[in-house]
């Protein structure tokens, strides 16, 4: 799969990119809204199908100011399996790391398929891609 010269691309004010061999790279500035989400969900598919696998998430929120966890939940139930091997979040706030742990445990309580996808948050992006490296080689 091609990126652009400088590897990113931009949904609204987010940059994103995929690094080979199966990493997407999301920054999230400011708030997120529902279409967002959707286009970054929708990267995620569409990137997934171009390698011809899963691909894991790599999120760093240390510019996220907010988002609805509600929206997240919704979009969730929706989300191709298929695309998604895992994913990992670094940088986020307490108030951020608290919502993700939130929205984690209602999509687990939902029983949503998304649940069932290793999905991880961690102090920096070393020990987040660490975490990445050993989902590869378990399989």
């Amino acid at each position: 799969m091609d990126t652009p010269s400088d590897g990113w691309e931009y949904l609204g004010r987010h940059p994103i990119r995929f690094e080979p061999p199966d990493i997407v790279i999301c920054q999230p500035i400011g708030a997120v809204t529902v279409d967002d989400l959707r286009a970054g969900m929708a990267y995620i598919d569409k990137t997934s199908k171009q390698i011809g696998r899963g691909v894991y998430y790599l999120a760093d929120l240390s510019k996220l100011t907010r988002y609805a966890p509600s929206m997240v939940v919704e979009n969730f139930k929706n989300f191709p399996m298929s695309s998604l091997r895992g994913s990992a979040m670094f940088g986020a706030n307490l108030y951020h790391r608290a919502v993700v742990d939130m929205i984690l445990r209602a999509v687990r309580l939902l029983k949503l398929e998304v649940g069932r996808i290793p999905i991880e948050s961690f102090p920096d992006e070393t020990s987040a891609r660490a975490w990445i490296d050993e989902l590869r080689r378990k399989g």
